[in-house]
């Protein structure tokens, strides 16, 4: 089954452009609702945008709300089955072109940057589920049998093999939020990068 992977926290409309570009592309569409913790600014424990109203059948939304985005992440994993294909997006986050067979145990695609056209390689937004698997320390990578898998741009795990995706990318469209929701999510990944930085070497 192919089954897209969304955390989500007062993100609406940017969700709307991130699950209608997934639509007839994956077989299920997972989000997971709720303020992340130290997320300033933060309304409640769950999205009042008008986020959860539009998800209502359009997703399997599930909500936790006040944990890490490991945390949250890893409550994503724990709804799949073993071999399903995951696409990992962000809520500010579009699919362009066709979800093609993964062939190998990662798909390590482009992430391009909807303002710049700057692009990027990822590592851990498209990859085989193996029952074990877990986030730890850092939100973007993945852990099985205590080894670590990933790291942002490749696998570096000799027992996981990866392929080269093309015909198909994310884009990242932060740009289209509000100046307002801007700085907080620029807070937000300060305190972020500062606590995970440790463990990114």
């Amino acid at each position: 089954m192919k089954v897209a992977t969304i955390i989500t926290y007062n993100d609406f409309p940017l969700i709307k452009d991130c699950i209608e570009s997934l639509i007839n592309k994956v077989d299920k569409i997972i989000c997971i609702d709720g303020r992340y913790t130290d997320f300033p600014d933060a309304d409640g424990d769950y999205s009042t945008d008008g986020t959860l109203e539009y998800l209502k059948d359009k997703a399997s939304v599930t909500l936790i709300g006040g944990f890490t985005e490991v945390a949250k992440r890893n409550t994503y994993l724990l709804q799949l089955n073993e071999g399903d294909t995951v696409l990992n997006l962000d809520s500010d986050e579009v699919l362009v072109g066709e979800l093609p067979e993964l062939k190998a145990d990662f798909g390590v695609l482009d992430l391009w940057d909807g303002c710049s056209k700057h692009i990027q390689k990822r590592a851990t937004r498209f990859f085989k589920y193996r029952e074990g698997m877990e986030y730890r320390y850092c939100h973007y990578t993945l852990y099985y049998n205590d080894q670590i898998i990933n790291k942002l741009q490749k696998v570096i795990n000799p027992d996981f093999t990866f392929e080269n995706i093309e015909g198909m990318h994310i884009i990242h469209n932060w740009h289209f939020r509000t100046d307002e929701r801007k700085y907080y999510k620029e807070q937000y990944y300060k305190t972020l990068i500062q606590k995970e930085a440790k463990f990114n070497k």
